[in-house]
């Protein structure tokens, strides 16, 4: 009699073994996901300070050459002379790429950030799966399932 308690054991021991082995693969497949993931929100984030960067760049340029275009018009009250027009058209279209390029810079910030924030939801929720996934591989978690599932098989 004893040895069938101690063969009992031992399967179950096997069984919990091999299930802990099986959860803990997938645990760490969740993990490596996880990492390749978290690389990407890195990258992201860097391209969204990349972009903040160069904004600010843009913004000090068109302060620029507005100060710029002010100051021309505030020389010739009463309007260009023909003699400059070619020069402040030239700062005016200068300072007209620099906003075009601005609200270029704006535009993919906002998809930037729409995205990183995507991506911040979706890997929440993976992290929270896997975080669930782990807290039910270990061995007690492990033993309780087997048992609830021996004990709902033998009321079957």
């Amino acid at each position: 009699m004893r040895w069938i308690a101690r063969l009992a054991v031992l399967v179950l021991l096997v069984i919990v073994g091999l299930k802990l082995r099986e959860r803990q693969t997938v645990v760490a497949a969740a993990d490596g996901d996880l990492t390749l993931e978290r690389r990407g929100l890195a990258h992201a984030e860097g391209y969204v300070d990349d972009l903040d960067a160069r904004i600010d760049d843009a913004v000090a340029r068109v302060r620029e050459l507005d100060t710029r275009v002010s100051s021309f018009e505030a020389r010739h009250p009463d309007g260009i002379p023909a003699a400059e027009r070619d020069d402040y058209d030239a700062l005016l279209g200068r300072r007209n790429e620099v906003v075009s390029e601005h609200n270029d810079l704006i535009a993919r910030r906002r998809a930037a950030v729409s995205e990183y924030t995507d991506s911040v939801g979706r890997h929440n929720a993976r992290v929270e799966d896997a975080n669930a996934l782990a807290e039910e591989s270990t061995p007690w978690r492990i033993v309780r399932g087997l048992w609830a599932r021996l004990a709902g098989g033998a009321s079957d």
